[in-house]
């Protein structure tokens, strides 16, 4: 099932100080608050940025952000079994290659995408003896430092964390 939620935004740009970002970077993404200054430098130059959410299937929740109608990042939710690790989704998703685990092992991230886990306490009766796991991919080349990639994936997890999709 496909949620067909589209938003385009064209407007001056609100972060990072590229001059070739002619849009507005939402501070929310698929009903998920984000640091838009921690996405901005994920993010290419370009005129417009859309945000589309879907839904692969029962467990998967993706929010795709495109840049002038190409996708430059991918969040998505994903409900796992309560035994795998950050690793182990990691390993799932195009991107992930060489990323480097936190020392808790709750977070995988390379430059090109990084996977979370949330905390024990995000539950969901839709998804008895799963986790929620928070996966980010960038599309688009020229990445920055991995560092940056943490900061967003431990943003996003702590997000959805709070978010309705833990109760």
């Amino acid at each position: 099932m496909a949620l067909a939620t589209a938003l385009t935004m064209s407007a001056c740009s609100a972060g990072g100080g590229e001059e070739g970002k002619k849009y507005t970077i939402p501070d929310a993404l698929c009903g998920v608050p984000m640091n838009h200054e921690l996405l901005d430098a994920f993010l290419p130059g370009g005129d417009s940025l859309s945000v589309k959410a879907s839904a692969p299937n029962g467990g998967t929740k993706r929010c795709d952000v495109t840049v002038d109608g190409d996708i430059s990042l991918r969040q998505t939710q994903t409900w796992w079994n309560n035994g795998e690790s950050a690793s182990t989704v990691a390993a799932g998703y195009d991107g992930m290659d060489g990323g480097r685990p936190t020392a808790d092992g709750r977070y995988v991230y390379s430059s090109a995408g990084a996977v979370g886990k949330t905390a024990k306490s995000c539950t969901s009766p839709d998804h008895p003896d799963q986790r929620l796991f928070a996966v980010i991919q960038v599309f688009t080349p020229d990445h920055p430092a991995t560092g940056k990639m943490k900061k967003l994936i431990t943003d996003y997890t702590h997000a959805l964390e709070k978010s309705g999709e833990c109760r």
